[in-house]
This record gives structure tokens, sequence and C-alpha cells, in this order.
């Protein structure tokens, strides 16, 4: 008989640590399959992964389309019946989202800051560190040279890949923080 005892070991699940945008994929795909399990209905399990999702990525919709899935890659499941397709249910989850006209939320009111920060540049980067400024409540200026905010996801992805639709749904949604 052995005295060597299994030990839990704390690890990042290798979806989550595969994922450019260090979203927390294993928790909202959880929420979904198993919405009735939290007593959620389809609908407010989607808005519950979307705001999962916004913690770390302000744009699922387009990241949903233009990721190359890493998180597949490593995926727990590919060799038991094959990866899931998280890019597509990240997408489905942001066009949801912006379909239902859900509200961006800052982490807390309170902590509303009177510094103002201009943010130059409204390509993907530019406008991730706005959107999590405004969420902690800071004062965001864009500044953009361009006509139209999104950088490269406007300018250098084909609108086939990211339709313009999308870009300016998203930015309707960017423009109305609570």
């Amino acid at each position: 008989m052995s005295a060597r005892r299994p030990a839990y070991a704390s690890k990042t699940a290798p979806c989550i640590h595969s994922c450019p945008s260090g979203t927390d994929v294993r928790a909202w795909l959880v929420a979904v399959a198993q919405h009735e399990a939290y007593g959620r209905t389809p609908a407010q399990a989607f808005e519950f992964a979307w705001r999962k999702i916004l913690e770390h990525n302000p744009f699922p919709a387009v990241c949903g389309r233009v990721c190359q899935h890493p998180c597949e890659l490593n995926c727990n499941r590919k060799t038991k019946d094959g990866p899931l397709a998280v890019n597509r249910l990240e997408q489905f989850i942001g066009d949801f989202a912006v379909a239902q006209g859900l509200r961006v939320q800052r982490h807390d009111a309170a902590q509303a800051s009177d510094k103002r920060i201009a943010v130059v540049g409204a390509g993907p980067a530019g406008l991730s560190a706005a959107y999590h400024l405004a969420r902690k409540g800071y004062a965001v200026t864009v500044i953009e040279a361009a006509p139209q905010a999104g950088g490269m996801m406007r300018y250098r992805i084909p609108r086939k890949v990211i339709p313009a639709e999308v870009l300016d749904r998203r930015s309707k949604t960017f423009s109305r923080l609570d």
C-alpha cells in the first residue's frame, strides 16, 4: 500500500489558457449547457454568458467571426468526441446580446472617477482599453483619425468576414455603457 495520496492541483483549463483574450471559456459554456441546473432560461443563460465574456473581451460577435480558436486545439474534449465550436458559440452569444439590446454595465458605479482619459485610436486595442476604463468609472474620450471606429476590424478584414452592421451594432452598444 502506498503512502502517497492524490492531491488537488489548481490549474487553468487548457481552453482558457489558450484564449488570446483570456476569456473564461469553460465558465460561460457550462452556464449555457447547464442552464436548467442553474434555474435559468436559455435567454438568461445567453445573457450570463455574454456578461462573462465581456469581463475580458468586449467584441464577442467580432471575435467569434475572426478568432482562429486556439481554445479548440487544446480542448479536453478533443480526443473524446471533438472540441466545441467555441468561436461560433461566441459569435452567437454576441449577436444575441445585440439583438436583445443588452447593455454593458460598469463594474461599480460607486467607483466613478472624475479623471478623464483620452484614448488615441479606435481600433481593437484602443476600443478595448476605452471599454475597460469606462467600465471602471473613468470618463473616456476616444480620438480617431478615420471616419469610423474599428481600425483593422473595419478597414482591413473583409466585410464578408465581419459585416459592417456587426461593427455598427457594436459601436451603439459601446455608446450605451450604463
